[in-house]
């Protein structure tokens, strides 16, 4: 028993009071006491560039927390933090900077050294230029800079915000790295852990300066998603921090349709012991401005009287339907039905049941014969699509094929080009960017789709609107990209990148039995049939045979 009333070894005690990981733990009292770690040998052995990534990423947020201080160009970058109210010991903290302005300061730094500019293009800080070979720009350039760490503190990525309301886009991130993915890492989760004595709760915003400016009131319980929605290995990473999560959002249409779809991605994530609750601010208020207009004592009592997930969860059902209607609380119970479907945690489901049954005004056994009507409606909605994609395969064989509709490849080309119009940076992996364009080029009728990858791949912080830009004297096409910017259903980020690659396997699929079908249909004798039928074979085996190697 120590002396503050916690039990427990010496481990679980710096886990619970500096708020760390079981590694992390070990290595703190490792370190403070002189003993060496011995890892395991037979381990895969550390990646010597992931090292020399480390050291960049930190020599370049020195540069520009520098660059803050000496640039003859500080003066606007300045005035905007005093303006925001930003204090000196809390931009040390976050160890703000400034991205000068200039389109090669970091590719003039470093262009004696083939590695750095290597090094520089993996961690996404420098941009080849399209028409120029081994020519590049500096990415972020007269910005405010926020470096994004790690848990461990170390720098793995930065976002820059605009000075000039003149300049696109207002926020820009550092791309998808081997050291960043935007949908798993938190900012300030580490600045969270490291002044927060306590962590009960932990709050969820939307923005850097959210965070920044409720730090600068002395709440340290908070975090924000990197302008990504928030993702299950969010989830995860947030439930082991605290036992209450609290999502704060701006009360606008967007706000709650973020809160919204936070709160679907938490259904499956919910165990025991996890409490979820949701904030939505005033219209017009976003944490900066409102702690800023009221006290941190007021701020945190809105934080305590945040609305619980099954609250918020009917109440939003409940506006979405004339509920005071037979019909209405008809279309409740089966919007609540098919999210309570989500909850994996037991308990939980049963108490959203008993929730829904007394908000209705029905019997329980009422409410789950409608949630078992729904499992059975979803289950034969999805052996209607397996059987359809069997008749598609059989048709392959059939003398006299049914026609195929060409709509099932234009939904799937459609897909492929809204996940990549809202994600670009899902086809701007280094080791498979070029694998992916070439698998795309050779489907028929996808040169769209190949021109947005190549787009984003040069550069993948474009928004929709730029993305866009380039079709915009082609009415038709543009007018459909519009379309295909909003993305039904909404996917996050991880989502969208398995659906994508989902979506152009069963692409080459449907062409690979369009174009067996067309070969078999060709033959005009016994003997041509059987040669088609082989060389149809021996395709599958020597694809077989690479899918081992």
């Amino acid at each position: 028993m120590f002396g503050c009333g916690e039990s427990g070894g010496i481990i679980d005690f710096i886990m619970k009071y500096d708020h760390l990981a079981f590694v992390e733990a070990i290595e703190t009292v490792a370190g403070e006491s002189g003993i060496s770690v011995v890892y395991d040998q037979t381990a895969k052995p550390v990646d010597m560039r992931f090292k020399r990534y480390n050291k960049l990423m930190e020599e370049l947020s020195s540069f520009y927390q520098e660059q803050l201080k000496t640039s003859a160009a500080k003066k606007k970058v300045v005035d905007y933090a005093k303006n925001r109210g930003v204090s000196g010991s809390i931009a040390k903290r976050f160890e703000l900077g400034f991205a000068p302005p200039g389109w090669t300061n970091l590719f003039d730094a470093y262009k004696n050294s083939e590695e750095s500019i290597q090094d520089l293009l993996t961690m996404g800080m420098i941009v080849p230029k399209k028409d120029k070979k081994d020519d590049y720009y500096d990415r972020f350039r007269d910005r405010l800079m926020f470096p994004i760490h790690n848990t461990k503190g170390s720098v793995i990525g930065f976002g820059g915000r605009v000075l000039s309301s003149k300049d696109n886009p207002k926020y820009l991130n550092s791309p998808e790295t081997p050291l960043f993915s935007k949908s798993k890492e938190l900012y300030g989760l580490y600045h969270c852990r490291k002044y927060s004595r306590k962590i009960d709760a932990i709050i969820v915003v939307e923005g850097y300066m959210d965070v920044i400016a409720l730090h600068q009131q002395g709440i340290t319980n908070v975090v924000a998603t990197l302008g990504t929605a928030t993702t299950s290995s969010h989830l995860q990473v947030l439930s082991r921090t605290a036992e209450t999560i609290v999502f704060c959002f701006d009360g606008d249409k967007a706000g709650r349709d973020a809160a919204w779809k936070a709160l679907q991605t938490s259904l499956p994530a919910i165990t025991a012991g996890l409490v979820i609750k949701f904030l939505l601010l005033p219209e017009g208020e976003d944490p900066d401005t409102l702690i800023n207009s009221e006290s941190a004592k007021a701020f945190n009592k809105r934080v305590d009287e945040a609305q619980t997930l099954s609250n918020f969860l009917f109440e939003h059902i409940k506006a979405e339907v004339p509920f005071n209607t037979i019909e209405g609380k008809t279309l409740f119970l089966e919007k609540s039905a098919a999210l309570v479907n989500l909850v994996s945690y037991p308990i939980y489901q049963q108490q959203l049941i008993e929730g829904i049954a007394q908000t209705i005004g029905q019997n329980i056994t009422q409410v789950e014969k409608a949630i078992e009507q729904n499992i059975a409606n979803n289950t034969q909605h999805y052996y209607a699509n397996e059987l359809e994609q069997a008749e598609i395969v059989n048709q392959s064989f059939q003398t006299k094929p049914k026609r195929t509709s060409p709509s099932s490849i234009k939904s799937l080309m459609s897909r492929m080009i809204s996940c990549v119009i809202n994600y670009p940076s899902l086809v701007n992996d280094p080791e498979t960017s070029s694998v992916i364009e070439e698998r795309a080029r050779k489907l028929p009728k996808s040169d769209v789709l190949v021109e947005l990858i190549r787009h984003a791949q040069v550069e993948s912080d474009l928004s929709k609107e730029a993305l866009l830009l380039p079709y915009k004297s082609k009415e038709r096409v543009y007018n459909r990209l519009k379309e295909l910017s909003v993305m039904e259903p909404f996917l996050s980020e991880y989502e969208a990148k398995e659906e994508f690659g989902y979506t152009l396997t069963a692409a080459e699929k449907f062409y690979e039995r369009k174009s067996t079908k067309a070969s078999i249909l060709s033959a005009k004798t016994h003997d041509e049939e059987k040669a088609v039928m082989q060389d149809i074979m021996k395709s599958k085996v020597s694809a077989t045979r690479q899918k081992k190697s």
